[in-house]
């Protein structure tokens, strides 16, 4: 299988909040309270979604670039935003590291309206970055693409941040 076909079948253009688009659309049509899985939805935001963001860069840029993201994605008044996870594997975990961000009030500010961060523990053993050196908003994950699919398997819609 290639990586083409494999991304196809995880779905991860459903992260966008389209899942199902044609029965998301019968739905918005039929002016449902409710999606095709039976959760209620926001205000005409449509169904309730929950969504993994992946980020492995360890530039600074583009690591600001990933944040805001999550960002825009709190503050679209058209998502019904019912979980968020920031998920950090490589050298991206540098963004989570005390001392070493220069995201920590970002980081910070995004937990507090709900956003759950991860870093992966295999990075962290590969950086010998010890959990102690982490933000204290931030969680670990045994591996960052464990977490992923965990999550995609659950339903999550899937994001690769810059």
């Amino acid at each position: 299988m290639n990586r083409r076909q494999y991304l196809a079948g995880t779905g991860v253009l459903v992260s966008s909040g389209a899942i199902g688009a044609t029965e998301t659309g019968r739905a918005h049509e039929n002016n449902n309270s409710s999606n095709r899985t039976g959760e209620e939805t926001d205000g005409g935001q449509g169904p309730a979604t929950r969504t993994v963001l992946h980020l492995s860069s360890d530039d600074v840029a583009v690591q600001e670039m990933a944040l805001m993201n999550a960002k825009n994605l709190l503050e679209d008044p058209t998502v019904n935003n019912r979980e968020i996870r920031f998920v950090a594997n490589m050298r991206a975990i540098f963004a989570y590291v005390e001392g070493e961000t220069e995201h920590a009030d970002l980081v910070r500010s995004l937990a507090e309206s709900g956003v759950e961060f991860k870093a992966c523990e295999n990075a962290m053993a590969t950086l010998d970055v010890s959990e102690s050196e982490l933000l204290p908003v931030v969680d670990t994950v045994p591996s960052a693409v464990g977490e992923i699919a965990k999550r995609q398997a659950e339903g999550y819609g899937y994001l690769k941040v810059p």
